[in-house]
């Protein structure tokens, strides 16, 4: 037992190395939403527990999603966060999208349509509200670049065509891809939907650019407009969990 104040701080930094130690060489997968939740609050807060702030968080939100989801302001009610917190635990979801757009982009050759879904996917899915992107590529359909050109405050994008038309005229690419998500609703296109992706098929045409699809990714999957059906599904709760079962059941046997 510590005997006096540098003694416990001693203990309180051994201690955190410990655990920062153990939770690194773990996948995060196999960790308690408090566990993974200390360990992102470790770069927040170079000292100190953090363990009873993650329980608060937790507490306010419902799981590390939502944590990382939330405003500023919001975090800022939480006891024990200020603003210069807030916004590092806020800059977590921006370094993620910084680090998948640029793994995006590092993809050489994007050979079939499921390499262009992936790219899409990886770009809105998990996008909390509604963002509309377009991506360029080359002759090779190698990708040239990407560029977010709206995103809505909650289910809703305005897809306006000059700033295509500026990304066209900068990457001067051979094929277009257009990408937005349906954050918690369905992949099917809206009307509005349909209506601007001919406006910018138009458009690309004329700028000797070949729009080759519009891709919505949604709760359930992902539909091609290009194709006109859904060309992804993605699996459920609940599907998720028949498939576990089927699974385990296989292994009694």
């Amino acid at each position: 037992m510590p005997n006096n104040i540098d003694e416990q701080k001693d203990a309180n930094v051994g201690h955190r190395a410990r655990i920062i130690d153990t939770y690194s060489k773990l996948d995060l997968c196999d960790l308690s939403p408090q566990q993974v939740l200390e360990y992102i609050l470790f770069y927040v807060f170079p000292r100190g527990d953090v363990s009873v702030l993650a329980n608060r968080l937790l507490e306010q939100y419902g799981s590390v999603q939502n944590v990382l989801d939330a405003n500023v302001h919001s975090l800022q009610a939480v006891h024990g966060i200020n603003e210069r917190s807030a916004r590092l635990i806020t800059g977590f979801i921006r370094i993620f999208d910084y680090y998948m757009n640029s793994k995006m982009a590092r993809k050489e050759k994007l050979d079939n349509w499921e390499s262009i879904y992936d790219v899409c996917e990886s770009l809105v899915r998990f996008q909390n509200k509604e963002h509309l992107f377009v991506i360029g590529l080359d002759p090779m359909f190698r990708v040239l670049g990407h560029r977010k050109l709206s995103h809505g405050s909650g289910s809703q994008v305005f897809l306006n065509s000059e700033p295509v038309i500026d990304f066209i005229n900068e990457m001067k690419p051979a094929y277009v891809v257009l990408t937005h998500n349906h954050p918690g609703g369905m992949c099917k296109p809206s009307v509005q939907d349909i209506e601007g992706n001919e406006t910018i098929k138009h458009m690309a045409k004329v700028m000797h650019a070949k729009f080759i699809d519009h891709v919505i990714v949604g709760s359930d999957g992902i539909y091609s407009i290009g194709y006109d059906r859904k060309v992804r599904t993605f699996m459920n709760s609940e599907d998720v969990k028949h498939l576990a079962q089927i699974y385990s059941s296989g292994l009694d046997e």
